[in-house]
């Protein structure tokens, strides 16, 4: 795991880029803190910086950035190549292998593209991953990102170049940086509590999307993203999975999954440094680790969190797990405290606003780990590719496709909508004044919300609407637009899909990197700790993808598969509970330990100095919270992220 940064200016480089590009991959040293590098070829406008945490061929073989045997290719990679070895068997079998200078993946890949073309090796490959690669025979970078967005790569035009880095703040670092905050992102996050892929919280800054590549070159080098293409098109290999249903019972299912877990799991277990897992006593990281622990013949170090807050605790779970495979455990303590001091820090782990809260457990359990390895499996996934959510569950039973479910929906949405305008207009037409309107305000809010989730075109817009953190959320942004997904109209074109399937797929395309994907990623890099996701394997994605609902949902059960092969490793008593989830007790903290950070950032002459967000509506939401019994915690939790952040960057 490492973290790159790289400048491109067809024409060749100024004095100035090589100075940039180091004190972009500087600001990176957290990802890479064993080595740095930039190497750069003047002539033909490119830089490329490196930093490295060294987890396979810890040798000088494997430092970066790397050329190809031949001297065509440079790279600056980051992330791993699990099959490196299959890749070398292969090379070597067809007589392509060059002399082999170490055993680093980064080698195996650069030769692989010298052999296959950047396609052909990527198709090659399972791993995450994010880089940029420079063609000298042609004059051409290429930027390419990971099946599923596992790691993250930025790209802007500074000072009349491309430039792009594993994290904004190497972009910032650019000596003519100036971001300029984008309300549509701004707006985005409101509604969502993260902010999509190609879209960034600065305007003319994108994020490359997963699964995607795209060359730049002296033409395009004006519009950095204009020729993205997908090299792993998930939602069309969804729809082939889908097509070609797996065939089995349930004991062939099961066997099936195991046998692909097992697969997974040993090869992201490689590393020429000490590799642990997360623990949480769920049924995702516990298959994981127990898997992991049943391919070693001495203990793995597990690691979990635990909350003061007894209704967040799960690390007595996550113990008689341990317990039961027989890994070395180890467990923390997340305070209310803790958590407060923590979460001043968040704006600079992350770059972005970014909502989810357990953003700070995942943190501090990442710094935890980090104590005794460098590399962490998690279980993350799990969930998406195998219905575990309770949503899923009720969108698919609240939405009919036949006629009364039609006339259900339009009736719905009429008498919100009535509901709505009876509420609203006559605080207008009366002049009620604003203690008056304010007090109306979350109630209009709710009335607003049901109107739009009533109002949706198909069940997965519904679903979509009706786990966002706030539907109306451009109300909350001065002169912004509301805020439409294209994904959810590509997915619900999909023929013959179930409502499952749509809103599984939607997450495992959206909600997943952008939000779950992303979490872990900047949390665990800032403490430069490398985490691996053996579910997101692209065989375990389309085998999935492949199940007919009753056998994902085995025995009636969200995520019935995956207990199934749990069950061979760790007795059901161990882990047969309710759902919780990594959360936190946010509106106790909210309403306790944070609410004077909370009040001054949620006043009205702060939000009026930065000048973006409708004072009004956010100041009605954060009295609403502190007097009527700590509503709309989520939509409170996601605001006061985003003035953090406001506050910080304005």
């Amino acid at each position: 795991m490492c973290g790159v940064a790289g400048l491109y200016r067809p024409g060749g480089l100024a004095e100035r880029d090589a100075i940039a590009v180091a004190a972009m991959t500087g600001a990176l040293a957290h990802r890479g803190p064993d080595a740095s590098s930039v190497w750069t070829d003047a002539p033909a406008g490119m830089a490329l910086g490196h930093r490295r945490l060294s987890i396979i061929d810890l040798s000088p073989a494997g430092a970066q950035p790397m050329a190809s045997a031949s001297g065509r290719y440079s790279i600056a990679f980051n992330g791993e190549i699990y099959n490196f070895g299959e890749l070398r068997a292969e090379l070597e079998e067809k007589g392509l292998a060059p002399a082999w200078r170490g055993h680093s993946d980064t080698e195996a890949l650069l030769a692989a593209i010298e052999a296959f073309g950047l396609e052909g090796a990527l198709a090659r490959t399972r791993g995450m991953f994010a880089l940029g690669l420079f063609d000298r025979q042609t004059g051409a970078l290429t930027l390419a990102r990971d099946a599923f967005g596992e790691k993250p790569l930025y790209v802007a035009r500074i000072d009349d170049a491309v430039v792009f880095a594993s994290e904004l703040k190497g972009l910032k670092a650019h000596p003519a940086w100036r971001g300029e905050i984008d309300r549509q992102a701004l707006t985005a996050f409101i509604r969502h509590g993260y902010i999509s892929a190609p879209a960034t919280i600065y305007a003319g800054v994108s994020k490359l999307r997963p699964g995607a590549f795209c060359v730049i070159d002296a033409q395009t080098a004006h519009a950095p993203l204009a020729r993205e293409t997908l090299w792993y098109d998930a939602l069309a290999l969804a729809g082939a999975a889908r097509r070609a249903p797996f065939a089995g019972d349930a004991a062939a299912a099961t066997a099936e999954l195991d046998r692909l877990l097992h697969a997974s799991i040993a090869r992201q277990a490689i590393a020429d440094v000490p590799v642990g897992a997360f623990l949480s006593g769920g049924i995702d990281s516990s298959t994981v680790a127990a898997i992991m622990q049943a391919q070693r013949a001495t203990p793995i170090e597990t690691f979990a969190l635990g909350f003061v807050e007894e209704a967040f605790n799960e690390a007595p779970y996550a113990r008689e797990v341990a317990r039961c495979i027989g890994s070395s455990h180890n467990e923390i303590v997340l305070s209310a405290d803790h958590a407060r001091d923590l979460v001043a820090t968040m704006p600079d782990v992350y770059d972005e606003p970014f909502a989810d809260p357990s953003q700070l457990p995942t943190s501090m359990i990442a710094a935890f780990a980090r104590t005794k390895v460098t590399v962490a499996l998690s279980g993350d996934a799990g969930d998406e590719l195998f219905a575990g959510y309770g949503r899923y569950h009720a969108i698919a039973r609240r939405w009919s496709g036949g006629v009364s479910g039609a006339a259900i929906r339009t009736a719905s949405s009429a008498y919100a909508n009535l509901l709505l305008a009876a509420v609203v207009a006559p605080a207008q037409a009366l002049g009620f004044s604003r203690v008056a309107g304010r007090a109306l305000a979350p109630l209009r809010m709710r009335l607003e919300g049901l109107a739009a989730r009533s109002g949706a075109r198909s069940a997965l817009e519904a679903y979509e609407r009706s786990f966002t953190v706030v539907d109306q959320a451009h109300r909350f942004v001065r002169g912004a637009k509301p805020v439409v997904d294209p994904l959810i109209a590509q997915v619900a074109a999909q023929p013959g899909w179930s409502v499952l399937e749509q809103a599984t797929l939607y997450d495992t395309l959206r909600y997943l990197p952008d939000d779950i994907l992303v979490k872990v990623d900047r949390a665990a890099m800032a403490h430069s700790l490398e985490t691996r996701v053996p579910l997101l394997d692209t065989d375990v994605a389309a085998f999935a993808w492949s199940l007919p609902d009753e056998l994902r949902m085995l025995g009636g059960e969200r995520k019935g598969l995956l207990k199934a092969v749990l069950g061979k490793y760790v007795p059901r008593a161990l882990w047969d509970r309710p759902k919780r989830g990594f959360g936190v007790p946010a509106a106790a903290w909210l309403a306790g330990p944070f609410r004077p950070l909370a009040s001054d950032l949620f006043s009205r002459a702060n939000i009026e100095r930065q000048g973006l967000l409708n004072a009004d509506a956010v100041v009605t939401v954060w009295e609403d919270f502190l007097s009527g019994g700590q509503r709309r915690v989520n939509l409170v939790w996601t605001l006061f992220v985003l003035q953090l952040y406001l506050t910080r960057e304005l």
